[in-house]
């Protein structure tokens, strides 16, 4: 844990301990405990503070209240606005690794600084010197800009073409995240450059198929499984990937089963693919959970 000291009332967020919701409705309104704009060097200090949550440390403990810090932290910054915060957060994206909640609540974050955090981002979504998983969560924070700025739907959607014109030489993945991206916002224009990433075979479409965009889109009907476990090409799909999960590893999941997921990997269900090797099935579609290296 960090010896850095903070003051009041800063340091009243070194107590509040693990968030309830990553749902942002529902997250507290962090003014109420006194922060204003004044407090806002503090908290990207606090923000960016990895003494604090560093998944890397063999000793770190989510059960210390401390640790939470830094998502209260981002929070609070989204909810004052800080756009002076907008290039420590994005840059954080670099250092989360396995930070998995992190990485979830960021976009959302990302969406509160509205239009202004558009440069940032595109500038980080184009820089394949950053992992590619931490890209994608750069291009969701479009998503989250524009459901919060409509007006700002149309630069939000050109960012992303822009990354997706290079499909060649993008990794599969990223394009098949991207592409999800461009259908969360119907960006139906650009299907006929989305049609050329798949014929060019630049997409991952174990994540992401042509079929699914068309149906987002509302071109084409989406064809009803008479049966959860008729796969079809699915684990065609991972043998091409180069996967070793084999039938006896997939988990059907009901809307009636019980949720046993652990606290930590409660953070919002990503519309990214995945790295991991737990595969859940809703009945509707299947989606892989990329997994962290401790919990």
């Amino acid at each position: 844990m960090s010896t850095t000291t903070y003051t009041p009332p800063v340091n009243k967020l070194l107590t509040i301990g693990e968030p309830e919701s990553v749902n942002p409705d529902k997250w507290p309104d962090y003014m109420e405990f006194g922060l204003d704009p004044e407090h806002i060097p503090d908290l990207i200090r606090m923000a960016t503070d990895r003494k604090l949550r560093d998944l890397e440390e063999e000793d770190y403990e989510d059960e210390d209240p401390d640790y939470w810090a830094p998502i209260h932290a981002i929070r609070a910054l989204g909810q004052l606005h800080a756009e002076t915060a907008i290039e420590p957060l994005v840059n954080l994206l670099a250092e989360l690794k396995d930070d998995e909640w992190m990485f979830e609540e960021l976009p959302f974050v990302y969406g509160m600084f509205g239009p202004a955090a558009i440069p940032a981002l595109a500038a980080y979504l184009a820089d394949s010197s950053h992992e590619m998983y931490s890209r994608a969560y750069a291009s969701n924070g479009f998503n989250e800009i524009a459901n919060r700025y409509p007006e700002s739907r149309e630069e939000c959607i050109a960012a992303i073409s822009k990354q997706l014109e290079t499909f060649e030489e993008n990794d599969e993945e990223l394009n098949a995240l991207i592409i999800s991206d461009l259908l969360h916002l119907k960006a139906i224009e650009t299907l006929p450059l989305i049609e050329r990433a798949f014929e060019a075979d630049k997409v991952d479409e174990f994540i992401i198929d042509l079929d699914d965009v068309l149906v987002g889109f509302g071109l084409k009907e989406r064809e009803e499984i008479p049966n959860p476990f008729a796969f079809g090409n699915f684990f065609e799909k991972l043998e091409k990937r180069g996967s070793s999960i084999s039938p006896d590893q997939i988990k059907i999941v009901t809307s009636d089963t019980p949720d046993t997921t652990p606290p930590m990997q409660k953070a919002r269900p990503s519309t990214y693919g995945a790295t991991g090797n737990i595969i859940k099935f809703s009945g509707k579609r299947v989606t892989k959970k990329k997994g962290k290296k401790k919990r």
